[in-house]
């Protein structure tokens, strides 16, 4: 009887050790043949923030071509939300939304503003070297809509942009908290307006950007940025994002 009570107190031993292994190692998300494994990748792949919420604020200034051979220089400042899921730790997918807050057409014959309209983005940033110096390729597809109107009367016109960017950035990050880094962008797309009373169609004069800008981690899941572009479309963007 000893004997068999000892097996039953045994049996039941493992059986609770069973039962209670894989909720212990449900965090690694892994289970072998012979109980539950889990190694560190895994476990940080699990444990890794991959979802992004942002905001930012955009100010741009560039010259524009339309045919007919009209050249206008253009100022525009949006804010814009963004959600972002990274599938892996190299890959980032981002949806944006947000509006045109303002600006001008400065033309031949006279200034334009813009009212307010929305605008959307879809982006993807790959970080293809993960060591000092990192290095990211990024895309981003836009598109605005608004309207114009002359400064000195008369009706507003539409105005509706589509872009797309492709873009290299090179930086470091120091004490874990610091990144400033070098940025490159090439993009093109088509602008249609109504000027003078005819429909028009135009693009930049200047089909890219060189700037730089600084990455700065506030907190353990929360980062601020700034970015400047002094060259080809000019450009100033302040902004912050939350991982979770």
């Amino acid at each position: 009887m000893r004997s068999v009570s000892r097996v039953m107190v045994a049996s039941a031993v493992l059986l609770v050790a069973v039962v209670a292994l894989p909720r212990a190692s449900a965090a690694c998300g892994v289970s072998g043949p012979d109980g539950a494994a889990c190694s560190i990748a895994e476990h940080d792949e699990e444990t890794r923030p991959k979802w992004r919420i942002g905001a930012s604020g955009i100010a741009t200034g560039t010259s524009l071509r339309f045919s007919g051979g009209v050249r206008v220089d253009e100022t525009r400042y949006a804010v814009m939300g963004s959600f972002g899921y990274a599938p892996t730790p190299r890959l980032t997918l981002t949806v944006g939304a947000g509006a045109a807050i303002g600006g001008e057409i400065v033309s031949p014959t006279g200034n334009h503003s813009f009212a307010a309209g929305p605008i959307g983005s879809l982006s993807a940033s790959w970080r293809v070297v993960d060591e000092q110096p990192f290095v990211l390729l990024t895309s981003v597809l836009s598109f605005q809509a608004a309207t114009t109107a002359p400064n000195a009367g008369g009706p507003s016109v539409g105005y509706e942009a589509l872009d797309l960017r492709l873009g290299g950035i090179v930086g470091v990050t120091l004490f874990d908290a610091i990144s400033p880094y070098a940025l490159a962008r090439v993009f093109g797309g088509p602008i249609f307006w109504r000027y003078l009373g005819d429909s028009v169609t135009g693009t930049d004069v200047y089909k890219y950007q060189l700037g730089a800008g600084v990455a700065l981690r506030a907190a353990k899941r929360v980062s601020a940025f700034a970015e400047g572009v002094p060259l080809g479309e000019r450009a100033l963007v302040l902004g912050m994002t939350v991982a979770f």
